[in-house]
């Protein structure tokens, strides 16, 4: 088969959704070294950080198409991408789409990137809806969605291997976490624990006071803390930690670039948090897991990826596999069940034997 020239990699989304393509990007860039690769993604420009952003400090696409939703919507808007992509002229297209993509939208796509010139077009198999689009709602387990993206890239031709994450962290990097800890007394003589209360969805939020009975825990068995992620957890901040002492905590959230955050979570003993991109970078640099996941997804295909993680979660609700972003009927019931005792005893087992406070 003709090796590729020009690669067209589309996969949409935040942080996490980002974060877990790595490996399957790794993987391509390894398999083609001589090929210019393309990235296409979805960039909404609302706040949140898409898949655009995270991989610009990455440096492996000559070439970004993005697109908004609503260009989608109208024939000039779904021309004028044909028309930037062609200008592109991929040989290979590598569709990293959704783990929902229906089998409909699947052949929509193929048909786009036909039209577009591609003379290859390599997708996702394993879904999670139906031909046409209807979500499944059986209680089973998908593969983790690291390995489902490096399934299609090893079809499109890379090489079977270990996943490969490997961000691009630098010094600049590492100065600047050193520096903002070491200016707050924090994680210096004592474990670093990383902890992200909030999410963008509240189908993922573990309630806000539960986050501070279990920090407050954790500084007492001798840890410092450090609050990451974006806005969202900037704003709870000082809610969170309202019982903390002085001194044992500080707030990094909405302060660091991607890289940054990852650093600081490279440095942390621990990750405790809800299901959400700063877990996912968590996990992508090693840095063990305790994550409280709600039963709205089915099992193990959005856990952080290894072995070296505990994920909390309680299924055992009429409308668990619900997919939705905000719990509308049972009062969040798949995370409310799980408890600061239980969250605890995960994180104990990972924590350092107990230091002096």
């Amino acid at each position: 088969m003709r090796r590729p020239r020009r690669i067209l990699v589309y996969r949409c989304g935040a942080l996490g959704d980002t974060i877990v393509a790595l490996p399957a990007i790794h993987a391509l860039r390894d398999a083609f070294p001589a090929a210019e690769l393309a990235l296409m993604t979805a960039n909404e420009g609302d706040g949140v950080v898409w898949t655009d952003e995270v991989l610009r400090d990455f440096g492996w696409f000559a070439h970004v198409v993005t697109y908004r939703a609503r260009e989608l919507a109208t024939v000039r808007g779904r021309g004028e991408i044909l028309r930037r992509v062609r200008a592109f002229g991929p040989d290979l297209v590598v569709h990293l789409g959704s783990d929902r993509d229906s089998g409909l939208r699947l052949l929509r796509d193929r048909l786009f990137f036909a039209l577009a010139g591609a003379r290859r077009f390599v997708g996702g198999r394993a879904s999670k809806a139906t031909f046409f689009g209807r979500l499944r709602r059986e209680r089973r387990e998908y593969p983790y969605e690291v390995d489902r993206l490096l399934d299609v890239a090893r079809r499109a031709g890379a090489a079977a291997g270990a996943p490969r994450f490997d961000l691009p962290l630098g010094t600049a990097h590492a100065e600047r976490v050193a520096a903002l800890l070491a200016a707050r007394g924090i994680g210096q003589t004592r474990p670093l624990v990383a902890m992200c209360p909030g999410s963008k969805q509240g189908a993922k939020r573990w309630p806000v006071e539960r986050w501070g009975e279990l920090g407050a825990r954790i500084v007492a068995h001798g840890a410092d803390v450090a609050i990451v992620g974006g806005a969202d957890e900037a704003r709870v901040a000082a809610t969170v930690a309202r019982s903390w002492p002085a001194g044992r905590w500080t707030s990094l959230a909405g302060e660091l670039s991607i890289m940054e955050s990852a650093e600081a979570l490279r440095r942390a003993c621990l990750y405790v948090g809800n299901d959400t991109g700063a877990m996912h970078l968590a996990a992508a640099v090693a840095t063990p897991c305790v994550a409280v996941f709600g039963a709205r997804e089915l099992a193990r295909s959005w856990h952080p990826y290894g072995a070296a993680h505990v994920v909390l979660r309680h299924d055992a609700v009429p409308c668990a596999n619900c997919y939705l972003a905000e719990c509308t009927s049972e009062g969040l019931r798949c995370l409310t069940a799980i408890t600061v005792d239980q969250v605890w005893t995960a994180c104990r087992a990972k924590l350092p034997m107990r230091q002096a406070a």
